[in-house]
C-alpha cells in the first residue's frame, strides 16, 4: 500500500499542477479611478453653500431673464442710516470672500447698510479674445485709464479665496462670436447690480453707492451710466479692459455726473500704478469730468481682507463730506 500511495500522490499534484498552469489569468483589479486634475466650473461661486453658512444675511435677488443671484446683505447699525452701498467683488470671487467680505462690518458700524455680490469670470473664450485686443492695440501698455502690464496673474494670499476663478455666469457656444458674448456676460452683471438697487430702494434707502474692487469697476461704472439711480461711484484697486480704458471719460460723460472716489495701491517699489491714476485724472479733466478724487491707499495691488480696516475709513471720509 505505501509503494502505490506514493506513485499515486505524484501524479495527482503533477495533473493539478497542469490544469492550473491551463487556466486563463485572472485579470488584475480594476485600479480606481482617479479625478481629474482640471479645475471644477461653478456657476454659482458656491451660491448654495454661501447662502446655508450666512443664513441671516443671504438675500436672493431676481434679475429678469436669469437665475436668482446671490448676495449678501448687513443693515446698518448706527441710526439715522447714511445710506447703503452695493459692493461687487473682483472677477472669481464670491460675496462672502476677501475683502469685500470684510468690508460689511466695520462699514455697517459707520452707519451704512452694505450688499454684497460675487462676480464670477467672463466665459474663457472671451478672456482669451481680451487677451488678444489688448496685444494687438498699438499704445495699449501705455492707454492713460489702463493698467500696469503685470497687474494681471499677481498672486494673491490666502485671505482673497479666488477658489472659484473659472466660474461663468453664461454658456458661449462656438457659433457666437466673442464680442457678442462679453456683451450678453456684461448684461447679466448690470441685470444683478440693478437688482441689488432695487432690493435697496425697496428698503427704503435713499442714498446708494457703487462699489467695484478691481475688474468690477468697469461693471459698476456702466451701471451708473445705464441706470442713473447711484449718486456715488467707488473704485477700488480698479483694473480696466483695454475697451473699458479707451471709452471710460465717454462712460462717465454720458452718466449723471456721479462723484468718483478711486483708491489705488502704493505698491511698493511700483510707481505704474500712480502714474495711471494721474493720467486717468487728468484725462477726465479734458473731457470736462468733475467730481473725481484719487487717493493712494498703502495695500495690496490687489486688496485683502486684513485691508478692509483702513479702506473702510476711507470710505467713511469721503462719503460724509
Amino acid at each position: 500500500m505505501k509503494i502505490l500511495f506514493v506513485p499515486v500522490a505524484v501524479l495527482m499534484i503533477v495533473s493539478s499542477a497542469a490544469v492550473y498552469s491551463q487556466e486563463p489569468p485572472q485579470p488584475a483589479p480594476e485600479k480606481p479611478a482617479v479625478a481629474s486634475e482640471r479645475p471644477m466650473v461653478s456657476t454659482g461661486l458656491g451660491a448654495e453653500a454661501i447662502a446655508r453658512n450666512h443664513p441671516d444675511a443671504a438675500v436672493w435677488l431676481a434679475a429678469e431673464g436669469q437665475e436668482p443671484t446671490l448676495a449678501l446683505f448687513q443693515p446698518e447699525q448706527e441710526l439715522p442710516a447714511r445710506g447703503a452701498l452695493v459692493i461687487l467683488a473682483d472677477e472669481g470671487v464670491s460675496a462672502a470672500s476677501g475683502v469685500v467680505d470684510a468690508l460689511r462690518a466695520p462699514l455697517s458700524r459707520a452707519g451704512w447698510a452694505v450688499m454684497t455680490l460675487g462676480l464670477p469670470a467672463p466665459p474663457f473664450a472671451v478672456q482669451e479674445w481680451l487677451r488678444q485686443q489688448n496685444n494687438t492695440v498699438p499704445g495699449a501698455g501705455t492707454e492713460p485709464a489702463g493698467e500696469p502690464a503685470d497687474a494681471q496673474g499677481e498672486e494673491t494670499d490666502q485671505e482673497q479665496e479666488p477658489e472659484e476663478k473659472s466660474s461663468v455666469m453664461i454658456n458661449v457656444m462656438e457659433s457666437v462670436p466673442p464680442d457678442k458674448a462679453l456683451e450678453q456676460y456684461r448684461e447679466t452683471v448690470m441685470a444683478s447690480l440693478d437688482a441689488a438697487v432695487d432690493a435697496l430702494q425697496e428698503r427704503e434707502y435713499k442714498r446708494i453707492v457703487l462699489v467695484g474692487v478691481g475688474r468690477a469697476a468697469g461693471h459698476v461704472t456702466r451701471q451708473v451710466r445705464a441706470d442713473g439711480r447711484a449718486s456715488d461711484l467707488i473704485w477700488i484697486a480698479p483694473r480696466f479692459y483695454i475697451d473699458e480704458s479707451a471709452g471710460l471719460t465717454e462712460l462717465l460723460a454720458a452718466a449723471r455726473s456721479p462723484s468718483i472716489l478711486e483708491l489705488y495701491s502704493t505698491f511698493p517699489g511700483d510707481k505704474t500704478l500712480d502714474r495711471v491714476a494721474r493720467e486717468r485724472e487728468a484725462a477726465m479733466e479734458r473731457s470736462g469730468i468733475s467730481g473725481y478724487e484719487r487717493q493712494p491707499v498703502a495695500m495690496a495691488r490687489q486688496p485683502q481682507a486684513r485691508e478692509a480696516r483702513k479702506l473702510s475709513n476711507r470710505i467713511s471720509a469721503w462719503l460724509k463730506r
